[in-house]
């Protein structure tokens, strides 16, 4: 039993495309699913070799299943709209967190983590030269767009990376000063160029979580680090028009349906009535513009209709009470593994403080959806998991 996965080249083939896939996920979708591609063959093999015991023993892979049964059932009783394939495959980028606990090796940790922030770092790059190139001439096509592509999906994968590499810092996990020096000048580069795109939530998301991680790990020293942070934040956005522009729109009037939050609560009610049509099983993946399109007023039509800006609706909608409730399950099982540990292990702390910053922007973006962002955080926290089991944390 268990002859493969024991084979130590298992193990080195495995812990390399973990670092490979580290390094990829901040920078291309296509270089992430070729490794991830490689794992789950991988998973496969262990798999088998262990006879199956992962469907039995392990609590999360339940839950994931039931997650996509979920998907698979919402294919065919959702509505017309569905899209067959994309259905049964739209939960495939989070086996990403099953490769990272059953292949982390504690001893490879802290290449995966460098290599993480390198990804990173490489992104923030492509950021200064999309904003080069075309922030004057096209700041909307600059503000979504880098390696990692468009979408607004580069903010959010900056944000969940920032909070990382503080928790990493925070936490101790790194003691090398070189590489702790290299790690501060990511963050500080990739929080600069989340503050020249103006994106809100994840700006607020990174405040908000760093100063908890603050307070949490330095207590009064961090609140006096937190209030810095926040005071200086506060001073650049009232000097900056563009940003204040920003915020301005997006604390306007709830009643303003070109305000963005009157265009979310707009969203958000004509969700609930495609929820309230197709309560159990929802209405499928891909189905949401067609609906949107019949329940959205027609003086607001023009408005984006690709997702509903709230992930917790988003499934809601797509895969129904009972999907949201296996959605709920799965993601719940992990913050609370995560949050019942986070005084007793730095991993504890470092996943806690990713998930912490997933959920929050997941109430005003559809970032679960996205498969890179989704990857990214489960690819994260499933790392933090993966060796608190090894420790016996868990």
């Amino acid at each position: 039993m268990a002859k493969i996965t024991l084979n130590k080249y298992f193990h080195i083939i495995t812990s390399s495309f973990l670092i490979i896939l580290s390094l990829c996920l901040n920078i291309s979708i296509s270089l992430s699913q070729i490794s991830l591609g490689v794992l789950l063959l991988c998973l496969i093999i262990y798999l088998i070799d262990n006879k199956y015991n992962i469907f039995v023993k392990d609590i999360y892979f339940t839950l994931f299943t039931f997650y996509w049964i979920s998907a698979f059932l919402s294919t065919f009783l959702g509505s017309e709209y569905a899209a067959l394939g994309k259905g049964l495959a739209s939960p495939w980028p989070m086996l990403i967190f099953f490769t990272s606990i059953y292949f982390i090796e504690k001893k490879y940790q802290q290449y995966i983590v460098f290599a993480f922030a390198v990804g990173l770092f490489i992104m923030t790059l492509s950021g200064y030269y999309y904003y080069i190139r075309f922030g004057e001439t096209d700041y909307r096509f600059f503000r979504s767009h880098s390696l990692a592509g468009g979408y607004m999906m580069t903010a959010h994968l900056l944000s969940i990376g920032i909070i990382f590499l503080v928790s990493v810092i925070l936490s101790k996990l790194e003691r090398n000063k070189y590489i702790i020096f290299f790690y501060i000048i990511v963050i500080i580069t990739s929080f600069h160029i989340i503050l020249i795109t103006a994106t809100r939530m994840p700006l607020l998301t990174v405040l908000a979580v760093t100063s908890l991680m603050l307070i949490i790990k330095l207590r009064w020293k961090g609140v006096l680090a937190a209030l810095l942070i926040l005071i200086s934040f506060f001073i650049y956005v009232i000097s900056n028009d563009y940003i204040l522009a920003r915020f301005d729109n997006f604390f306007a009037s709830f009643n303003e349906p070109l305000s963005s939050n009157g265009w979310r609560i707009l969203l958000w009610k004509n969700g609930i009535e495609v929820f309230k049509e197709y309560p159990l099983f929802g209405i499928g993946v891909n189905a949401y513009e067609s609906f949107m399109v019949k329940v959205m007023p027609e003086n607001n039509i023009l408005l984006p209709l690709s997702h509903a800006h709230n992930s917790f609706l988003m499934h809601l909608i797509t895969f129904g009470i009972f999907g949201f409730i296996t959605f709920c399950l799965f993601y719940g099982k992990i913050a609370f593994d995560l949050l019942k540990n986070i005084f007793k292990s730095p991993y504890a702390f470092c996943g806690a403080a990713v998930m912490t910053g997933y959920f929050i922007e997941a109430l005003t973006e559809y970032n679960t959806g996205l498969s890179l962002s989704s990857m990214q955080a489960l690819f994260l926290t499933g790392i933090m998991i993966g060796i608190m089991k090894k420790d016996k944390i868990l």
